[in-house]
């Protein structure tokens, strides 16, 4: 397959967090980890507020992506948060992981080599069940070995307008690469998994 480039540079691990100020810098940023593999033939799996699926459809039209083409041949799937991270209108880490598994399986099935999944995270701040940044974070950790196991990337898309400060702090250590400023970075905040877990069982 080939390698998978993420804001000019090639992709170094499969789990990345994106800091953004706004749309227009998440798709200029971001178009070539899209478009690339669109015209490579994987599959697109994209999770979006769903009020703002039309508009996220669109930024894809408009950097060259045949919408129309790829819905219709599965290439392109663009789920809104509740068939997803909020299916059944609660967040569980378990149930999100089995679906990012299942995802991945059902695409090598229908020949794709590969899937190139992005997330935007503002389902975070509302106030559903189950929903707390501690289950989170713990999700965002355990995605670090799926993603590793599967060999497939992910972008978590987090808006610097709507999370605080410390919240961020909070996302970067569950990701080892994040891109801010438009620019891959490996993330020095980054704590392995393992570290990590065992730490907030104690704190618990």
């Amino acid at each position: 397959m080939n390698e998978v480039t993420i804001a000019g540079r090639k992709l170094q691990h499969f789990h990345i967090a994106a800091f953004f100020r706004s749309r227009q810098e998440e798709y200029e940023v971001l178009r070539s980890y899209i478009k690339e593999g669109i015209d490579a033939g994987e599959k697109a799996v994209h999770i979006c507020d769903p009020n703002l699926k039309h508009d996220h459809l669109k930024n894809l039209e408009t950097m060259g992506v045949p919408i129309t083409d790829c819905t219709r041949t599965g290439q392109l799937e663009v789920l809104g948060w509740n068939d997803a991270y909020l299916k059944e209108g609660r967040f569980d880490g378990d149930t999100m992981m089995a679906l990012l598994e299942e995802v991945v399986t059902t695409s090598r099935a229908e020949g794709f080599s590969r899937v190139r999944m992005m997330g935007h995270m503002e389902w975070v701040l509302e106030e559903r069940p189950g929903v707390t940044l501690d289950r989170v974070i713990d999700y965002e950790l355990r995605v670090n070995h799926l993603l590793n196991r599967l060999q497939q990337p992910a972008i978590c898309v987090y808006d610097l307008n709507r999370f605080s400060g410390a919240a961020v702090i909070e996302v970067l250590r569950a990701h080892p690469f994040a891109i801010i400023g438009g620019v891959l970075r490996e993330n020095s905040f980054y704590v392995p998994p393992e570290q990590e877990l065992q730490g907030s069982s104690m704190k618990r």
